[in-house]
């Protein structure tokens, strides 16, 4: 696992979280998936995460059972994106 994935992993692991889960994401992205019920919490995870330069994205979503969801994003550079013409 990259060290900006640990970091931000690391940095959740401080606050009231349900669940972490990391992905390969399609187009050599991965993921870090954090659940928690606390908007603060999202709120200081999110700043965390987008304060990290390779993290290109970071989603929020409500659940239907009113948990939240965030996403970071970093991009895997061992995986090459094809490009369309």
């Amino acid at each position: 696992m990259d060290e900006d994935r640990k970091k931000i992993i690391q940095y959740a692991l401080q606050f009231d979280i349900h669940d972490i889960h990391t992905y390969s994401g399609y187009k050599g992205g991965l993921l870090v998936k954090i659940t928690t019920r606390s908007p603060q919490v999202v709120d200081q995870i999110e700043k965390f995460a987008l304060s990290i330069p390779a993290v290109e994205e970071v989603a929020v979503k409500k659940n239907h059972l009113m948990q939240f969801e965030i996403f970071c994003v970093t991009k895997d550079n061992n995986v090459y994106e094809l490009k369309l013409k």
